[in-house]
């Protein structure tokens, strides 16, 4: 699901086939290293797995031709401006969770 996401946000030409293909290969990696590699840790294969449905997203959308200018969506004059107010409480609530997890962890 993070590769769709970092897919989605920062390639330009990422497709819905980019995104399927990337479902379908975590499924079928994981499956398939679990099956192939058992003496694998978790953590390593969730790397490897990650690392090759970026690859696979990217190289299904790169396959298919741009999509047109009527499918692009124009973020120019969109404001991505917070107010000081959120600013504020989002600081506090990354120290408070920073506390909580320095305190119980």
């Amino acid at each position: 699901i993070v590769a769709i996401f970092l897919l989605g946000m920062f390639v330009k030409r990422a497709t819905e086939i980019g995104a399927i293909g990337a479902v379908v290969g975590s499924f079928a990696l994981s499956i398939a290293l679990k099956l192939l590699a058992p003496e694998m840790p978790f953590i390593d294969r969730v790397g490897v797995v990650f690392i090759a449905c970026l690859a696979i997203g990217v190289a299904l959308s790169y396959l298919q031709k741009p999509a047109s200018e009527a499918m692009v969506v124009d973020l120019g004059g969109v404001s991505f401006r917070t107010s000081a107010g959120f600013n504020i409480g989002a600081v506090a609530v990354t120290a408070i969770l920073i506390a909580f997890y320095a305190t119980w962890w």
